[in-house]
């Protein structure tokens, strides 16, 4: 598996484009709180009803959405849908800076509690996050949009992915990209740290492995703790 030859960090800060020198935000009611699991499964990526739009990746892929679930469903959404800033008058949504595919897996999670490692059809013109990019990307975008129980079942999807593929020469620029969108003390490192710790003996003897300990100082850091910690036991 090739290496990603760029490492982009995600937007970590929620912002809008406002048409007022002073936004605030409106006092209309919230949504009602919906049952999890797969209540949408028949909307997503449907346009029935549907009252929102996102512009995915810089091909800006139309995704047909609906306010009663991205509101519902994530705090973030729920803010900038009833806000007075553009994007709450015009219920539409620009992401051609992040990853597109893992845009449509947290969309995906949305609608049906659960998301998929294929890449979607609708996005062949946008290439597909590498292997083990693809749980860290959504995880990012889940810290954005507050969405804490899909946080917890990325960090869990990459646990499994990480007990095949730590052995790979893609992994060290996967824990680069890990602690550049991620913050002290997160679950996605401390996935990472873990599974170092398991295969240590290995991995400390692999070049690209050594590199990414030099470069990245959180890492490192965190790596000797977790060593620390294991030896005091």
């Amino acid at each position: 598996m090739p290496s990603p030859s760029v490492i982009r960090k995600f937007s970590r800060n929620v912002s809008f484009a406002s048409t007022d020198s002073e936004a605030t935000s409106t006092t209309a009611p919230r949504k009602p709180e919906l049952a999890s699991g797969n209540t949408f499964d028949s909307l997503f990526n449907n346009s029935k009803y549907a009252d929102v739009k996102l512009y995915l990746g810089e091909s800006k892929v139309q995704f047909l959405a609906h306010q009663v679930v991205l509101g519902t469903r994530s705090p973030y959404f729920d803010d900038a849908l009833r806000s007075e800033f553009k994007e709450g008058k015009t219920h539409e949504f620009t992401y051609d800076k992040d990853s597109p595919h893992a845009l449509w897996r947290v969309l995906q999670y949305m609608y049906t509690g659960n998301y998929t490692d294929e890449p979607s059809e609708c996005l062949e013109t946008e290439g597909d996050d590498l292997e083990l990019l693809k749980h860290p990307r959504v995880y990012a975008l889940a810290d954005m949009f507050r969405m804490e129980e899909l946080k917890n079942l990325s960090c869990k999807k990459f646990e499994l992915q990480l007990q095949e593929h730590w052995i790979t020469d893609a992994f060290p620029d996967c824990i680069r990209e890990v602690y550049s969108i991620s913050t002290e003390g997160s679950s996605i490192r401390k996935t990472v740290v873990d599974a170092i710790f398991s295969h240590r003996k290995v991995l400390v003897q692999k070049r690209l492995f050594q590199e990414a300990v030099r470069e990245v100082g959180d890492f490192a850091l965190d790596l000797v703790l977790k060593m620390t910690n294991s030896d005091a036991c």
